[in-house]
């Protein structure tokens, strides 16, 4: 199971309906948030994920729509009694961020916190699975993230089997495995012959914050699901590059030139109450196009 969870889909000004940027990815057992802007632990709980799941942290830079929930949050897992340990990730400059509010406000922590800076490369290893960041074209270090699973097996086909004289049971997870199974007319069934060459692990990018640029693209490559930054419109394409933004088109030509499956818009400035603009002008370019709001969910 692969689900994204969109906990705040606005920009720098929350709104009702829009609430600063995080997203939550689920992959099997585990839990994984990328941002954490004001409220997210509220929209955690209106998701209903489980704080007990949550395994790590990636923070794209410090301004604070992209980070002033963490310390609430992550003084909320302590309260609750969280003994697994948790890494957060983020852009230089985010330990002494978390250093300076601990000193000042004597947070404390009762499970082991592990702060990691980057400028790039492979991060976090989960299980069949990993997580890995590219710096993007912001003005302040920012990092974008690409959770990429690990190669899937092939499919294993039931009726080959059959056909072969192979009944269902244990020896179906043996050739998945690559073992070759004797049957008991005798000869043998090799895996070859009932399970497909292995399938590629699904690839999520999150890209927020950032003018168009290679890194985006390169993290997006070929991705089930690249959530891109579409702050603005093409109106104000002057705007969102002198502010390090990407436009909804732009975005739309990134997942294009990145082979992606899907493209998610998101950081949506409050100025498009109505956002349906931003998804006509991607859908132009890029049309498995859909943009983001506050809880929706999505299986990939």
């Amino acid at each position: 199971m692969l689900k994204v969870v969109v906990l705040g889909s606005g920009a720098s000004v929350p709104l009702l309906h829009r609430r600063s940027p995080a997203v939550g990815v689920q992959i099997e057992g585990d839990t994984y948030l990328f941002d954490c802007g004001e409220g997210t632990q509220l929209q955690w709980r209106r998701a209903r994920l489980r704080f007990g799941r949550l395994r790590a942290i990636c923070i794209t830079h410090l301004h604070g729509d992209h980070v002033n929930g963490l310390v609430g949050l992550l003084q909320t897992l302590s309260l609750g009694d969280r003994q697994a340990p948790l890494s957060v990730y983020g852009p230089p400059g985010l330990r002494a961020y978390l250093g300076a509010i601990g000193e000042v406000q004597g947070v404390r922590f009762g499970y082991r916190l592990t702060v990691v800076e980057s400028e790039g490369g492979r991060l976090h290893e989960g299980d069949e699975h990993h997580i890995e960041c590219r710096s993007l074209d912001h003005g302040p270090a920012t990092l974008g993230y690409a959770l990429v699973e690990s190669d899937r097996p092939g499919r294993f086909d039931t009726e080959e089997a059959a056909r072969l004289g192979l009944p269902p049971g244990p020896a179906y997870g043996r050739l998945q495995r690559g073992e070759t199974v004797p049957l008991e007319s005798g000869g043998e069934v090799r895996p070859e012959q009932v399970v497909g060459p292995p399938r590629p692990g699904r690839r999520v990018a999150y890209c927020v914050d950032t003018r168009p640029c290679d890194a985006a693209v390169e993290l997006a490559a070929a991705a089930s699901l690249f959530i891109c930054d579409s702050t603005f419109g093409s109106d104000l394409e002057k705007e969102a590059g002198a502010r390090g933004h990407s436009t909804a088109a732009q975005a739309a030509a990134m997942a294009r030139d990145a082979g992606a499956q899907r493209l998610l818009l998101t950081h949506i400035s409050a100025r498009y109450y109505d956002s349906r603009p931003l998804l006509d002008e991607a859908r132009a370019i890029f049309s498995a196009t859909d943009i983001a709001s506050d809880l929706l969910e999505m299986e990939l």
